[in-house]
């Protein structure tokens, strides 16, 4: 998936969660997470990532070209990842971009590569990296008691990318859009997976780090929505706001509950 990136630095700490806001949380069962930024990023940037794949082929060129490639093929890769719904799908949608980015930057050597560069975004669980809070969150929930899903704007790889990644196994539930032919903001999306889950909206809550995708489409769900802002990027939206999965175990207390 081509995500894109924050550079901003964040200087937020934790907030103790209010009384009222912990009640309106309590009744959550299943929490929900997005992947590309809340659970996961590229490594390096991906004009970096490719500059170093073409070396690795003798070949240089400037990290400004392939930026500009990137940005022309973007459109019709949005075209494409939405009309996949199988992982042959998606190889082949791979072959005809990495066909169309080679033509652009190495003409003479779009044939030759293609299959290669096709075969490096399918495998792109090599060219990210797992945010440091994840894990441990992740598993303090899972412990707790909570029931763990992910929700998101991807290719129909994700759950295999999940799985070399070593987070499939803190999941009950993946829902990919191209799996399910809905993409956020569109709210059926997150009503896919509480049916899954079999319990009600209200019994939910989605974690994401972009407000209209993540927040505003899963309140229309009727779910409860924090938004992750791990860069400050929104300092002055309404919503319930944190800066890291591990606030996240301040607002869902589990620990508490057992000792009651």
């Amino acid at each position: 998936m081509m995500q894109k990136e924050n550079a901003r630095p964040r200087l937020m700490g934790f907030m103790e969660p209010s009384a009222i806001l912990l009640q309106q949380l309590s009744g959550v069962k299943v929490i929900l997470f997005d992947a590309g930024n809340t659970l996961l990023a590229y490594r390096r940037p991906l004009r970096i990532l490719l500059q170093d794949y073409l070396m690795q082929h003798q070949v240089i060129i400037p990290r400004e070209r392939i930026s500009k490639a990137l940005e022309t093929i973007h459109p019709r890769y949005e075209y494409l990842r939405r009309r996949c719904r199988t992982q042959e799908e998606e190889q082949q949608m791979w072959l005809d971009l990495s066909h169309e980015l080679l033509h652009l930057l190495l003409p003479a050597y779009s044939r030759t590569l293609a299959g290669s560069l096709a075969e490096w975004f399918m495998e792109s669980w090599r060219l990210h990296k797992v945010f440091g809070d994840v894990r441990s969150t992740l598993r303090a929930l899972k412990e707790w008691g909570y029931r763990l899903g992910v929700v998101s704007n991807w290719e129909p790889s994700l759950p295999r990318l999940l799985e070399r990644l070593g987070l499939a196994k803190f999941f009950e539930v993946v829902v990919s859009s191209a799996g399910e032919g809905l993409w956020k903001p569109d709210s059926r999306l997150f009503l896919a997976a509480v049916d899954r889950f079999g319990v009600a909206p209200g019994e939910v809550a989605n974690v994401g780090d972009d407000p209209v995708r993540d927040v505003e489409s899963a309140e229309a769900a009727g779910l409860k929505a924090i938004l992750l802002d791990r860069f400050n990027s929104y300092p002055n939206i309404h919503a319930l706001r944190i800066s890291t999965l591990k606030e996240l175990l301040l607002l869902f207390p589990g620990h508490l509950r057992k000792q009651v």
